[in-house]
């Protein structure tokens, strides 16, 4: 008895879920960005992280293992101060790095967004970065391409800077005013040694390069009519005359082989129409039926076992 119950409970239940309409399946939103700081931490003698800004009163800090782990594209990473050096390679595309007053740390990843190199920082960034941020007296080596180098004096204007790739544009400015901007270093060129650029200036440019605007075409614009001058009159081609006396000899036909009529194939798109599909809607009062069915039948069971 007790099986039978559970049977029929099984079926009623498969039923409505067969009855059940087509429900949208949740969506997963991408991931948000996680901020990793990192510093080196004199009770452990090695360099740790852990989520979120530093603070020295939480001791829930890891080893940098797990970090290369759980890292993913997008992520921030924020090198704190301290007077060992950090090397890290991290094989993603980060969302951007600070080095906070790092004593020598050299990071590599296949790209960084957004770099910071603040006041008193000593850093080298291994792959291409888009917008360098280099403040005061940082020294750092960026050994790929530069897409923008943004050289700012806060306190003081002595940057030391190599790119081993190429840099687009550099702008030299504080918070006042913008002193020069540059264009098309070239690869390997750019040099700056406490403030003083000393790359050659046949390497870059002064001007950005010019591109050729494009002018959007009018839909409105119609092409000029040329008018006609009506005393101006063509030239007309003689005809050549006929003779009627010649005769053009007549090419016998050749018999024409009957071919067999074409069958009519049906097309792959209509047969790919009449092969049902995942998702379409079944037959609702079919499934009625047949879930109404199973509930008076396990019913029906039901009353003449317990009689």
């Amino acid at each position: 008895m007790k099986r039978l119950k559970t049977l029929v409970s099984l079926l009623a239940a498969a039923a409505m879920l067969l009855l059940m309409p087509n429900t949208d399946l949740p969506q997963v939103s991408a991931a948000e960005p996680v901020t990793y700081s990192l510093k080196y931490v004199e009770a452990n003698n090695e360099w740790r992280y852990h989520v979120g800004p530093w603070d020295d009163n939480n001791s829930g800090h890891r080893e940098l293992y797990y970090l290369k782990e759980s890292i993913k594209d997008g992520d921030v990473i924020v090198v704190e101060g301290g007077d060992q050096g950090l090397t890290l390679e991290l094989p993603v595309n980060l969302s951007s790095i600070t080095f906070n007053h790092s004593h020598l740390a050299v990071i590599t990843a296949k790209s960084v967004e957004n770099v910071y190199v603040l006041r008193d920082s000593v850093a080298a960034i291994n792959g291409d970065v888009k917008n360098a941020h280099v403040y005061d007296n940082a020294v750092v080596n960026f050994n790929n391409n530069v897409t923008n180098l943004y050289i700012t004096k806060e306190i003081c204007g002595q940057q030391t800077i190599a790119v081993v790739g190429t840099v687009d544009y550099v702008k030299t400015s504080d918070a006042e005013k913008i002193y020069n901007e540059m264009y098309n270093f070239q690869a390997n060129s750019f040099r700056q040694e406490e403030g003083i650029l000393k790359t050659d200036a046949s390497k870059y440019s002064m001007v950005p390069v010019p591109t050729a605007p494009i002018v959007p075409g009018d839909p409105a614009a119609t092409l000029p009519v040329v008018p006609v001058d009506p005393t101006v009159t063509l030239p007309v081609v003689p005809t050549v005359p006929v003779d009627p006396t010649v005769t053009v000899p007549v090419v016998p036909t050749a018999p024409v082989t009957p071919v067999a009529p074409v069958v009519p194939v049906t097309p792959a798109d209509s047969l790919y129409d009449d092969v049902p599909k995942t998702g379409e809607p079944l037959a609702l009062p079919g499934l009625l039926v047949m879930g109404a069915g199973i509930c008076f039948g396990g019913a029906y069971l039901l009353k003449r076992k317990s009689a």
